[in-house]
């Protein structure tokens, strides 16, 4: 008998030949004896993935994601809101695709890649985090540039793929180089306080695209996130230290603090906006951070 897979894709997705690609794992899957169901999202049409998993799931035996690091937050919210406990495989489209370098442990991941890993029927279950009453994937973050994920037109993104997202810093530049948020924060009985200029709980291996050695050596499931918090600077040369600090070239912590997390509090003297895998958030001054330790189960080569 056939597996059944529903697959949901993101016409939207960063990638130019996303068409391509979703017809090619169509094509990759029923050859090798599974039954196929695509359904793309296209919110205005009211095709999201929220209601499209909750209404199918029990039709089928595993879920295919074809899309980038967002469409990977609405999917994983809604197995983990719902309790529902269906078999991921992933083919990432995005423009960056963070999660995907950290699961499959290389940059780039093709059609056959990601279909080979669902025939092989072997999954791992790894962690995510919840924020408030919000699940995410393997980053949320706030302060300088984190806006600039969910900005960035999607024509740009289209046409420079992640080098859209760098013009768009560019642009943000003037105005988030002076952002400073001051946070009390309590990490597993840890308490710190002070002027930050941006704020990142992530389980991954790279963030925004770019690794630095402070997160190389994530693991999905060990029961951790990887805490940075980077402080406000006033000045170039402590703007370069802080940049040294960041990549790991520098082994100083005057700049930007790392910690491994279980339990995150924050408290803000003002409204604060959060992205979650690069999707807008809710403004809070008050944040609470738990790692749901493997509640995701996802096809894998290991």
């Amino acid at each position: 008998m056939r597996r059944k897979i529903l697959v949901l894709y993101n016409p939207n997705a960063g990638a130019s030949n996303v068409s391509k690609n979703v017809t090619d794992v169509i094509e990759y899957l029923s050859e090798n004896g599974c039954e196929v169901t695509v359904y793309p999202i296209i919110p205005k049409r009211g095709l999201i993935s929220e209601s499209l998993i909750t209404e199918r799931a029990g039709d089928f035996e595993s879920l295919f994601v074809c899309g980038g690091d967002g469409t990977m937050n609405h999917v994983i919210n809604t197995l983990a809101a719902k309790e529902i406990d269906l078999p991921i495989g992933y083919l990432p489209l995005g423009s960056t695709n963070d999660f995907a370098r950290t699961l499959y442990r290389k940059d780039r991941v093709s059609v056959k890649d990601a279909c080979r890993c669902v025939l092989s029927a072997k999954t791992k279950r790894y962690d995510i985090g919840k924020l408030n009453n919000r699940y995410f994937n393997y980053v949320a973050c706030f302060g300088a540039f984190t806006k600039v994920s969910y900005t960035t037109p999607r024509d740009l993104k289209s046409t420079f793929g992640y080098g859209a997202y760098v013009l768009n810093a560019i642009a943000a530049f003037p105005e988030d180089i002076n952002y400073v948020r001051h946070v009390r924060l309590i990490h597993d009985g840890i308490e710190e306080q002070g002027d930050f200029w941006a704020g990142y709980v992530s389980n991954s291996i790279s963030v925004a695209g770019m690794r630095n050695q402070l997160i190389e050596s994530s693991e999905i499931d060990d029961g951790f996130f990887e805490l940075t918090m980077i402080r406000h600077v006033d000045n170039p040369l402590d703007a370069a230290e802080m940049g040294s600090e960041l990549i790991g070239s520098s082994n100083d912590d005057r700049f930007v603090r790392h910690w491994r997390v279980r339990h995150l509090e924050m408290q803000f003297d003002e409204d604060t906006p959060w992205t979650m895998d690069g999707e807008p958030g809710k403004n809070y001054r008050s944040v609470t951070i738990d790692v749901i330790p493997k509640k995701i189960r996802i096809y894998t080569d290991e």
